[in-house]
């Protein structure tokens, strides 16, 4: 850490985050190129990170260099950027045959075969697929090419193979979605070319950065009762723990200003937040109810839709993939709820983490890491008491804890801040386990940031940030039959 990086955090008064970047090493240039992935890794309170993520945008855009893009990616083989705009004239069926550029390779004819007569791909031939396409791409246009081009080639994907068409926006964002409002590009075509460029400049393999999930900003509704009146009943609710029924009304009466207090106390942790509220976690339904105030429209969607809707095309999709031979060759034997449960505990097969930087230090979580952070299955007779001790001090967000095996689930608990909240059902634990993020005000871990995504943006379908990943699941699942 140097002297620039501490005189702005002081003259920001954000003097407290100084040990952190001490220890992390965060220098003048790595303070400058810090994303929001990075700030919420850094900086795990809401408050101070909102400050600190306005400060630098205000700092980076002062300092803007406008050949920043040229200094970065260097000069690149290729047609020029008005050569490439001329040849787009030309029409996005000459430009870009998709179909005739993956039947070069004996990959790309497997992938064509996969996406003609089932539909979706694997993770592998997902991979396998942009690499060759990016290849094409590069050997057209060099290693930058325009906006424009990279969005003419994810129109032309989509056109050639609809069932990887998204039902959102304009269809092709899971492939190539241009920057906007200071963000950069995303997509799995902007983020390969992304790592070929960082290749031919490092000379070493470097992993590409995908931003991690925010939990977009709430409006709360209005309350209907006056702050003298809800401050009275929050004092009765710390003292208290029946009439069950009194319970139960007081917290939906002072949902709104509960949501309200903690949205504004961001630096308060769960157990302070536990402490002020205690019923929220003592008093089964609250947090569902909480969110169904706050969200009313979507509180009961993943109930809803998730056997109808999801849970065949999540199993299919899913058996493409490898790790998941062990659950898919049970799915015949089980009853529909059980598939069910096989449906979710497999969301984090195909919708792998991504890799994330803090400071110096990329990470790419495990799959038996992302799995083990969304839903953690153990074996009937676990231990509680030592396993939610160890929970308490090595996993600080709310997930979801199973006990059975690969066929049936027996028990299901949401765990939050150690303790464990027994639910009816697999999918009742994993429903209240998302709330939970909503009505605590929390970020969702990196290592299953995707599977919430998901939940959030498709399934409960509120606004939030999509990854690449999370939009192709989509267009699988919604895509015509």
């Amino acid at each position: 850490m140097d002297t620039f990086v501490k005189e702005k955090l002081k003259e920001w008064k954000l003097d407290s985050l100084i040990p952190r970047f001490e220890l992390e090493e965060i220098d003048k240039e790595s303070f400058i190129l810090l994303d929001d992935a990075s700030i919420a890794a850094l900086v795990p309170v809401i408050g101070p990170r909102l400050k600190l993520r306005s400060h630098l945008r205000k700092l980076t855009e002062s300092s803007k260099d406008p050949q920043h893009e040229l200094v970065e990616y260097g000069p690149t083989a290729g047609p020029s950027m008005d050569q490439q705009h001329e040849a787009m004239s030309s029409g996005q069926g000459e430009l870009f045959k998709i179909r005739e550029a993956l039947n070069k390779t004996p990959d790309g004819r497997d992938i064509v075969c996969s996406l003609d007569t089932e539909q979706c791909l694997s993770l592998k031939q997902r991979r396998a697929m942009v690499r060759i396409l990016v290849s094409y791409l590069i050997e057209r246009f060099g290693e930058t090419p325009s906006s424009e081009t990279k969005k003419n080639m994810a129109s032309s994907l989509v056109t050639e193979f609809p069932c990887l068409k998204d039902q959102h926006g304009n269809g092709n964002e899971a492939w190539y979605s241009p920057g906007r409002n200071h963000r950069p590009a995303t997509g799995f075509i902007e983020e390969r070319l992304r790592n070929v460029r960082k290749r031919l400049r490092s000379g070493t393999s470097r992993p590409s950065h995908v931003e991690n999930n925010v939990i977009s900003s709430l409006v709360l509704p209005e309350t209907e009762i006056s702050d003298e009146r809800a401050e009275a009943m929050m004092e009765w609710l710390k003292n208290n723990i029946r009439p069950l029924s009194q319970v139960e009304e007081y917290m939906k009466q002072t949902a709104i200003h509960r949501a309200k207090w903690i949205r504004e106390h961001g630096s308060k942790t769960m157990e302070e937040i536990k402490r002020e509220y205690p019923r929220l976690l003592d008093t089964p339904g609250m947090i569902a109810q909480d969110f169904s105030i706050l969200h009313p429209a979507c509180a009961g969607k993943l109930a809803e839709k998730w056997m109808p809707v999801f849970k065949d095309k999540i199993l299919r999709f899913a058996s493409q993939e490898k790790q998941a031979s062990g659950i898919i060759s049970k799915v015949d034997s089980v009853c529909t709820d059980a598939q069910g449960d096989m449906a979710l505990r497999l969301l984090p097969v195909i919708l792998p983490a991504s890799v994330y930087r803090i400071g110096r230090k990329s990470f790419r979580p495990s799959c038996e890491e992302t799995k083990k952070s969304f839903i953690d299955l153990q074996p009937v007779g676990t231990n509680m008491v030592e396993f939610l001790s160890e929970a308490q001090g090595t996993r600080p967000y709310p997930f979801v804890l199973a006990l059975g095996d690969d066929q049936r689930c027996s028990q299901s608990f949401v765990v939050i801040n150690g303790e464990a909240m027994e639910q009816s059902t697999l999918i009742g634990a994993v429903d209240v386990c998302f709330k939970a993020y909503y009505v605590f005000d929390i970020n969702y871990p990196r290592q299953c940031s995707s599977v919430w995504e998901f939940l959030q943006t498709v399934v409960y379908e509120l606004p939030g940030q999509e990854s690449p990943s999370v939009r192709l699941l989509r267009a699988f699942i919604f895509s015509t039959q």
